[in-house]
């Protein structure tokens, strides 16, 4: 941009938001919040306002700033994808709001909350408007409770594995039958699965689908399309979401040992839906051989009715019908919070 150039775009800016008599340019200029606008009728859409909180934030000085593309504050660490989405939210005129690896003039990084608003006058695209934040200690944060999740998340399956290890050779040292430790051992399975969904989750919370793909991925892998899932995106605080985990394993166990996955040619349909504030969650089997209620109920079955009722604060129904069992779970909605973790701006 020539000096000619640069004097009619300082000048309309000035007429737009730059004179002291104009309240709005003033709070801007005087803000704490690190500001700049961009000039997009100009080649390479350079910056052609900055306030002094984008001077303190960047190291640079006003002369170093303006004239120059947002790119200056990129560097080799910039995620490309990242440059990427701000390029073709420009590109297409849209805003946009990313956190993005930036750099100041010492050399030193800072991850910027960036938010950049393309400003129309008569339908004409004028200028683009960009606010920045500091968020480095808020991703610090998150990097560490990640370091820490998985850190966890691998001490957890090692006590898991050491405890699967000492039930199952005390099961086999007291001469308990085969039955039963394959039993015990996969419920611990089944607990390993619920806690690997929860660690993607920083154990804040967990999406429903997530939860039923998890737990029943041993089973799928046997009978592939004969179970079906399908539901809106819900989410399950984690003690509701390892319970539903832990109960989903054992319909699966019986439906491979007497329902609908012991034959070839029988199915599942899982379904749940929200309506009204309503919970509706459904297990149903169809096309497996005959099937009666059974005389004795046992563990399986009061996990998924009494427990899983518990935690639901629902009510929680097995019914066997012939032609294949069914379990329907019912919940009001709002006993599903979600324990929330995310960063939300001050």
């Amino acid at each position: 941009m020539n000096e000619d150039e640069r004097q009619r775009v300082d000048h309309e800016l000035s007429q737009q938001s730059g004179t002291s008599s104009d309240p709005f340019a003033s709070a801007v200029r005087a803000t704490r919040m690190p500001m700049i606008v961009t000039n997009p009728r100009v080649a390479d859409n350079p910056i052609v306002f900055c306030n002094d909180a984008f001077l303190r934030l960047t190291g640079y000085a006003r002369e170093e700033i303006i004239g120059r593309n947002c790119r200056f504050l990129q560097g080799p660490a910039t995620r490309v994808e990242d440059i990427a989405k701000v390029s073709k939210a420009v590109r297409d005129r849209e805003s946009i709001e990313i956190d993005l690896l930036n750099y100041r003039k010492d050399g030193s990084t800072f991850w910027n909350a960036l938010l950049v608003s393309p400003v129309f006058e008569d339908g004409e695209l004028t200028y683009f408007f960009a606010s920045q934040f500091d968020v480095t200690d808020r991703k610090r944060a998150e990097e560490h409770r990640f370091l820490l999740n998985r850190e966890l998340d691998h001490r957890v399956k090692n006590t898991l594995a050491t405890v699967q290890s000492v039930v199952l050779q005390t099961l086999r040292d007291t001469s308990v039958p085969e039955s039963v430790a394959a039993a015990v051992s996969g419920r611990l399975q089944a607990l390993a699965r619920s806690h690997d969904v929860l660690t993607n989750e920083a154990w804040a919370s967990a999406l429903l689908i997530d939860v039923v793909k998890g737990a029943l991925e041993p089973v799928h892998e046997r009978i592939g399309n004969r179970l079906t899932v399908a539901g809106p995106e819900v989410r399950l605080k984690p003690r509701v979401a390892t319970m539903l985990s832990l109960a989903l394993h054992e319909l699966a166990d019986n439906a491979l040992r007497y329902g609908s996955f012991s034959n070839r040619t029988g199915t599942v349909a899982i379904r749940w839906s929200m309506e009204d504030g309503a919970f509706r969650f459904e297990w149903k089997e169809n096309g497996g051989p005959p099937i009666q209620e059974p005389i004795r109920k046992g563990y399986g079955s009061r996990i998924v009715e009494r427990v899983l009722a518990a935690e639901f604060a629902g009510i929680a129904e097995l019914d066997y019908r012939p032609e294949g069992l069914i379990f329907t779970l019912r919940s009001s909605a709002d006993k599903l919070a979600t324990e929330a973790t995310a960063w939300t701006f001050p």
